[in-house]
């Protein structure tokens, strides 16, 4: 007995006087427990300071999982009243393996029943609370819904990414699409913190620190919310229609599945408008979308409204023309008085592979001012035959000068999942046909094919926007873009992007003149003069190019290009139908309406 008491006092010694200080510390850390504050993400603003995107308030239904886990009647409850699967709650608390302090948000943006029902009946549902949490709110709608995307919850896959792997925990808000994800580094703001001290039970018993959030910074864009209204709802009134048109010689109707429009600053490169359509509600996303929602977003039949046609590739047509043009005079395969004789037909491949002009009848001895005009196809067929056998296509010129006009290559814009077109080559078509070798081989067909933006060639609205951007600027190419200023939430101004990036690409100024006066003609006399009859040209002359692309197994696909004032270049407007049929028809008069509202003009 005289042993053991001695043992228990030497170890009762050690434990309060030797070691005293040391547990103590560790329980004075043991008892306070920290939680973050979320913080509200930066407003967007377009460029003229109307506001865009802003943050709202809005109850959530929260939990503690140390408490409802083993609690089988509140989890039934909220199962019921959340309309959430029970398995699918039970999943989610099991899994979050947090402190007391920590909760588990179950549902967003909750309704004004259910949240008096849950705050009424508090009391049978111990560990459940409502508390706030910060939504974006979307003062126009689904105007410009591309271009500023949607914020959603931050799931597991992304918290193990280096992007996320500081600031960041389950249950945040961060930006999934468009402007929203490409400038989240910006937009979101820094979290506070809250560190409790708590009794043993882990409860609260008094705040020991406290670090209130920092807001985001706010973002102004290139867009001009009141011009993206026009040319969104142009493009939609257009595209419904021209449903109810019928296709020429048939009793089939125009499918017109969507289409997309883009509006540029002619001397920055600045994204003025941007337009896709079928188009979504942003909102639907706020607190979780729907699975209805998200299915109907999704299916087929509805023509995939969430895709941005603006930055994905279609089939050019004639738009693409520009580019067989300055090529031809670069390599001197034309000039500008020399003449070829388009009689609607063309055998310049063999008697056995003739070609034809879409002008069935023909249009006679063209120079290049003629062929751009009409868009005479047989004349641009001996341009790009002139390319193909120039060296024997050994630097396949056309593909060259179609890269240097930014084809087959991303334009940059501050935009996720753009598409970069495809520029169809030697090298392409040997992988592509690699089990098909008799199509393996790049034939002088293809490239006199692609010369009138035909074959396998691809483009972006986008893209063919920068293109004509070029002529406008005389070989200066500018990078669109969206960021305009960035403002921190006392409105001073920490990032003025006021340097307009572009590179000057050297080209020919009096080929570019030449072509520029062939578009000229387009419009005044040419395939889009009828949608200009009543525009003012002489006072605002306007530089354009129609296209009406074929594509294996739809209706043709509808394209304009254009820019004004000629000489001194404002706008870059270009627009794409799908399924419309020609371009002169389905998309110039959209364009023209657009110049009536950018130039103040009185439609007639």
């Amino acid at each position: 007995m005289l042993a053991l008491v001695a043992g228990l006092t030497i170890r009762l010694y050690f434990l309060q006087v030797m070691s005293g200080s040391i547990y103590a510390q560790e329980a004075s850390q043991s008892i306070l427990r920290t939680k973050s504050i979320p913080a509200p993400r930066g407003n967007i603003f377009d460029r003229n300071g109307k506001l865009l995107v802003k943050n709202i308030t809005s109850p959530a239904v929260a939990v503690d999982p140390r408490i409802v886990a083993t609690n089988k009647e509140v989890l039934e409850t909220l199962s019921e009243k959340l309309n959430i699967p029970y398995d699918e709650i039970v999943k989610k608390v099991d899994k979050s393996n947090i402190s007391y302090l920590e909760r588990v948000i179950l549902k967003q943006n909750i309704d004004y029943e259910t949240m008096i029902y849950l705050k009424e009946n508090s009391n049978s549902l111990p560990g459940v609370e409502i508390i706030d949490v910060f939504f974006r709110d979307y003062e126009y709608g689904s105007i410009a819904s591309h271009v500023l995307g949607y914020i959603g919850e931050i799931d597991e896959e992304k918290l193990k990414m280096k992007k996320y792997s500081v600031g960041y925990e389950g249950g945040d808000q961060i930006g999934l699409t468009g402007i929203e994800e490409v400038y989240e580094d910006i937009l979101k703001g820094t979290k506070g913190k809250i560190t409790y001290e708590v009794d043993p039970h882990g409860k609260p018993k008094s705040i020991v620190e406290e670090v209130p959030y920092i807001a985001g910074n706010d973002l102004y864009i290139t867009i001009d919310i009141d011009l993206q209204k026009v040319v969104e709802e142009l493009l939609s009134s257009s595209i419904i229609a021209i449903r109810e048109r019928k296709v020429p010689k048939s009793e089939d109707y125009f499918k017109a599945p969507g289409g997309a429009v883009v509006v540029l600053s002619a001397k920055t490169g600045e994204v003025l408008a941007m337009a896709s359509y079928p188009t979504f509600d942003p909102s639907v996303f706020t607190g979780g979308i729907s699975v209805s929602d998200w299915k109907y977003l999704n299916d087929p039949k509805n023509d995939f409204p969430l895709n941005n046609r603006a930055v994905m590739s279609f089939a050019s047509g004639s738009v693409f023309k520009i580019v067989t043009a300055y090529g031809g005079l670069s390599e001197e395969v034309i000039s500008e008085n020399s003449v070829e004789s388009c009689s609607g037909v063309w055998y310049g491949l063999g008697r056995d592979f003739p070609k034809y002009c879409w002008a069935k009848s023909g249009h006679g001895s063209l120079n290049i001012l003629g062929a751009i005009k009409y868009s005479c196809d047989i004349y641009f067929y001996n341009v790009g035959y002139g390319l193909f056998v120039k060296n024997n296509n050994t630097g396949e010129l056309l593909q060259k000068y179609a890269r240097i006009f930014g084809f087959g290559s991303k334009t940059g814009v501050d935009l996720h999942y753009e598409d970069g077109g495809l520029v169809p080559d030697k090298k392409w078509k040997k992988e592509f046909f690699k089990d098909q070798k008799g199509n393996s081989v790049w034939f002088p067909g293809d490239t006199v094919n692609m010369s009138i933006g035909q074959g396998d060639a691809l483009a972006t609205p986008l893209q063919m926007a920068q293109a004509y951007s070029i002529i406008a600027n005389r070989g200066l190419k500018y990078t669109p873009h969206f960021i305009k200023e960035v403002k921190d939430a006392e409105g001073n101004t920490f990032l003025d992007p006021a340097s307009t990036s572009y590179e000057d690409l050297n080209l020919n100024k009096d080929y570019l003149e030449l072509i520029e006066k062939g578009l000229g003609l387009v419009v005044s006399q040419g395939t889009a003069a009828r949608r200009f009859t009543n525009f003012p040209i002489k006072e605002i002359p306007v530089a354009g190019k129609t296209g009406t692309a074929e594509v294996l197994g739809k209706q043709d696909y509808g394209w304009f290009a254009t820019y004004a004032p000629i000489g001194n270049p404002e706008y870059i407007i270009v627009g794409m139908l799908e399924q419309a049929g020609g371009g002169s028809s389905s998309v110039a008069p959209i364009a023209e309406k657009i110049y009536e509202y950018l130039f103040n003009i009185n439609s007639k």
